[in-house]
């Protein structure tokens, strides 16, 4: 095993212990450090046996298996920006609708509001200066 092996290993391993950490603190949710907990998996087994990243290379054409890597990492990246699109987009549908019913309800309090101090108003004795 050379250095750069034994690099990337405790690389992944880094990650894994900073996913973790993430998800006990609270940061992360589970369903979100799934793919990051794959991914520092596969990059350990990849590490520890580089000849799967040159089958898989082989297996697609690619002729530098380098250059396979940089291609998984491209679609790893597009895959994480899509995903965190997909969640963006429906947090903000969810705070646009918390916002229209906030202002029903303000409005709806306000008009509750109005309502109770005409009450007070007309239940009020007037007096004759």
């Amino acid at each position: 095993m050379n250095s750069i092996q034994i690099f990337a290993i405790i690389a992944c391993l880094f990650l894994m212990l900073v996913v973790i950490e993430l998800i006990r603190r609270g940061r992360l949710e589970e369903k979100y450090a799934i793919i990051w907990l794959l991914t520092s998996l596969f990059l350990i087994i990849c590490s520890v046996n580089f000849e799967i990243i040159r089958f898989f290379a082989r297996l697609t054409g690619v002729l530098v298996p380098s250059n396979f890597l940089f291609m998984l990492a491209f679609f790893f990246l597009v895959i994480i920006s899509l995903s965190i699109t997909v969640v963006v987009s429906s947090q903000s549908q969810k705070n646009r609708k918390l916002a229209q019913e906030l202002s029903v309800i303000r409005l709806t309090i306000e008009e509750m509001q109005s309502k109770q101090s005409e009450r007070k108003d007309k239940a009020a004795p007037k007096t004759n200066s």
